[in-house]
């Protein structure tokens, strides 16, 4: 396989992953808390060939010596983007938005403790047991890391701006919980497990959960959407095809030149 194939198959295959992260923003534009990435490239190996060394060779040349080919390019990383998504009002007592930079609802995924900023929140009856789940069915945390859950099946809710939830049943008895919001120190390490959750990759030290509500608000009726800008998606879409197509071109012009080198006779 030549230089030429070589790299226009390497670049052809990662340029796929970049439009395969496009789909999934412009799938979930209108999921509820959907936090968008961005593919970003990074060089792969290049090779350095002697050439014409020395000023006497080339007289003038202000650029290094020597050719440098390099090898197609790869994605080095997909950055999750934080910005706040628009709000929209629901109405719902159990919707919950989140405002402020990095700060994650915490909840129970079987063993797990997962993040989310989707707070369409529910309650459900476990063998006599209300709590209060994810859309998904996810128990919701406290901030000792416990459950919430009622006593009995909660007529009235309220949440205050800094996220202490109030359940009045309807013989007028009232229990009160704190939400656990966790603040991401660097967002960075947050792992996409499904479900519009993450979960840490490193050790929990990059976990700060705030309770004060210095460092966000809870906002109760409204849910965040998601923050994809579907004009741009759609531009990058244009442009990651077109990088497709030239890519492919560039193959097929490879394999006609050594199919024209072939049929070269002495």
């Amino acid at each position: 396989m030549n230089i030429q194939m070589a790299t226009a198959s390497s670049s052809l295959s990662q340029t796929q992953k970049k439009m395969d992260t496009i789909a999934n923003n412009i799938a979930n534009v209108n999921t509820a808390g959907y936090k968008s990435r961005e593919a970003t490239f990074q060089n792969l190996l290049t090779q350095t060939y002697a050439n014409q060394t020395g000023e006497e060779a080339e007289p003038g040349r202000v650029t290094p010596e020597n050719l440098r080919v390099g090898f197609g390019s790869k994605v080095g990383l997909t950055t999750l983007r934080n910005e706040q998504g628009s709000a929209q009002k629901t109405g719902r007592n159990l919707d919950v938005m989140l405002e402020g930079e990095n700060v994650y609802f915490r909840v129970q995924n079987g063993d797990a403790i997962n993040y989310t900023r989707d707070g369409s929140f529910e309650i459900q009856n476990q063998n006599g047991v209300f709590s209060l789940v994810t859309s998904r069915g996810n128990t919701v945390l406290d901030p000792n890391g416990n459950a919430i859950t009622f006593r009995t099946n909660p007529s009235e809710v309220s949440i205050s701006d800094t996220g202490e939830l109030a359940a009045t049943d309807s013989n007028g008895n009232e229990q009160t919980f704190q939400l656990s919001i966790a603040k991401i120190d660097r967002p960075q390490a947050l792992m996409n497990v499904g479900g519009n959750e993450f979960s840490l990759q490193e050790n929990g030290d990059l976990e700060l959960v705030a309770l004060d509500g210095a460092e966000y608000k809870t906002r109760q009726g409204y849910l965040e959407m998601s923050n994809v800008d579907l004009t741009n998606e759609t531009t990058e879409m244009i442009s990651t095809q077109r990088l497709l197509q030239f890519q492919s071109q560039a193959i097929k012009m490879a394999d006609e030149m050594m199919g024209l080198a072939n049929t070269i006779k002495r």
